[in-house]
């Protein structure tokens, strides 16, 4: 009897005790963003063609918010504590007509297909997105394939590969968030000029 009683008084001063334990703290996940600003902004002539970007598409491993990196060739991870603030292809597509609104040669919108009416369309792909630390200082790989497409006469004007690759200052996601934007900037100015380049 006297077993039970002391088990009792124990199990009594013990329950207490678990409660004041410091309750675990969520990881905080930091956010990033991908960002343009064109250096000059042309305006576009009232007989500038219209050209509608439509959204990337995405291959399955870059279709999400989380940063992708490479430690080893076709080994793809991600970061457990930072994340875009959305999809890659969804930050890109409105940059991309941006980029192509400030040449003035576009009347460049974005939009679903179908719901504007436009002389040319750009579509593209996004093949590669990912921080790549198999060299050293690691890069940011980011790989689109772009094509030109002529609305009235329903085919391709022109294709082109997009390779950048672009050193990363610090070897963590904030160094690859950092080279990611660099990169874009050129990425976009070489879509402005495929599409100068291609249209009719």
């Amino acid at each position: 009897m006297l077993r039970k009683l002391t088990l009792c008084v124990l199990l009594a001063l013990t329950i207490p005790a678990c409660t004041l334990l410091p309750k675990p703290q969520p990881a905080v996940l930091d956010k990033y963003l991908l960002e343009y600003s064109p250096s000059v902004v042309a305006p576009a002539g009232e007989n500038a063609p219209v050209l509608v970007v439509s959204t990337p598409q995405s291959h399955g491993a870059y279709d999400t918010p989380r940063i992708a990196y490479m430690q080893q060739q076709y080994g793809l991870r991600y970061y457990t504590q930072s994340r875009w603030a959305d999809t890659p292809a969804r930050m890109l597509a409105p940059m991309m007509a941006e980029a192509i609104n400030a040449s003035g040669r576009f009347q460049a919108l974005y939009a679903s297909p179908g719901r504007v009416s436009a002389e040319l369309r750009l579509d593209s792909e996004l093949i590669r997105f990912h921080q790549d630390f198999t060299v050293q200082p690691s890069v940011v790989h980011i790989t689109v394939r772009a094509q030109l497409v002529d609305l009235a006469r329903q085919r391709v004007l022109a294709s082109r590969l997009f390779d950048l690759r672009e050193p990363a200052g610090t070897e963590d996601a904030y160094g690859g968030v950092q080279a990611a934007n660099r990169a874009l900037q050129q990425l976009l100015q070489g879509l402005v000029q495929f599409c100068i380049d291609n249209a009719p």
